[in-house]
């Protein structure tokens, strides 16, 4: 089997040292073609060059996400966590420290394990695990400015994301005003922030789950949930519902909608919103057409991560 490694040396984990290890674990089970990351958009198009049998992702989560965008459809991919945070990896059940998952690869190599995975996309663009339009995105961009400002070029830790949001809160006077009509499942609801999760959980804050949408799940559709306006005396529901208590995901909210296995969506906004996919900032959108994709890629797994698809047909992936 041929695999493409491609390896992002801006992210916060990946080493020279550690870049030779990994091609090592791999190449005892495959021929390894090593690419290295030299600007955004660019594992983009490393990924759609062919003659790979499977392309495997080092770095963080906008690394894999750029992968899955670039990749041939059916594409055969794989992801080694080391970057801040990680969450698809995670998701995937695979070891967080690199040289582990790139063992638990090398061997789903070997013995043909992978599943389908579906992806979500918002104006075409894929997205792995989410996708965030108004608070969190605008969040992003800050944190994402920062990051542009260090000489080493990485991320800032979690922490400056809760400052960010803090500060994007500020701006608008402690509330969240609504600011997007979203069209779904026949109907139409107004919201202020709007999260899409292709499974659970939505992201991380440190070792914490984020619990935006706790149904989210590989075996399904997309779960969307639109956040109306809140006040300041309101505001509790984002920290509340996220970290600790989501009783919004049963419908018991009147502010928070929950939309579960959903298709399409289609979001238009009162005036441009930021847009995050994965968590990287795209900009600010005014209309988004939020789309799944099943089956859009086969994903190398560990045999822990299996119960978290869709059973293959017969004879198509071996556990």
């Amino acid at each position: 089997m041929q695999v493409r490694l491609i390896a992002n040396p801006q992210a916060s984990g990946v080493t020279e040292e550690l870049i030779g290890s990994v091609t090592q674990r791999l190449s005892a089970v495959a021929d390894v073609e090593l690419r290295l990351t030299e600007r955004p958009g660019h594992a983009v198009e490393l990924a759609g060059e062919p003659g790979a049998d499977a392309v495997i992702g080092m770095g963080g989560d906008g690394t894999a996400n750029e992968i899955a965008n670039g990749v041939a459809p059916n594409a055969l991919i794989g992801v080694i966590p080391a970057g801040a945070t990680s969450v698809f990896a995670r998701q995937l059940r695979l070891p967080n420290r690199p040289l582990a998952a790139a063992s638990v690869l090398a061997a789903a190599i070997a013995e043909q394990r992978w599943r389908p995975l579906g992806l979500g996309s918002v104006n075409g663009r894929r997205f792995t695990f989410s996708a965030g339009l108004g608070l969190e995105a605008e969040a992003t961009r800050i944190v994402t400015e920062r990051r542009g400002l260090r000489a080493d070029g990485r991320r800032p830790r979690d922490s400056a994301v809760i400052a960010a949001a803090a500060r994007v809160l500020f701006s608008d006077r402690m509330r969240l005003p609504e600011r997007i009509t979203v069209a779904a499942g026949g109907g139409t609801v107004r919201a202020a922030y709007v999260a899409v999760a292709n499974q659970y959980p939505y992201t991380y804050w440190g070792r914490l789950p984020v619990r935006t949408a706790p149904r989210a799940s590989f075996a399904s559709a997309l779960d969307l949930v639109a956040v109306s306006e809140l006040g300041p005396f309101q505001l509790w529901r984002l920290a509340v519902y996220g970290l600790a208590w989501p009783r919004h995901a049963a419908g018991n909210d009147s502010l928070v909608a929950y939309l579960h296995d959903v298709s399409e969506a289609d979001l238009t906004c009162d005036e441009p919103v930021g847009l995050q996919l994965d968590g990287e900032y795209l900009g600010h959108i005014s209309e988004a057409a939020i789309r799944y994709h099943p089956a859009a890629v086969r994903v190398l797994i560990p045999p822990a991560a299996a119960a978290s698809f869709p059973a293959p047909e017969p004879a198509a992936a071996s556990t």
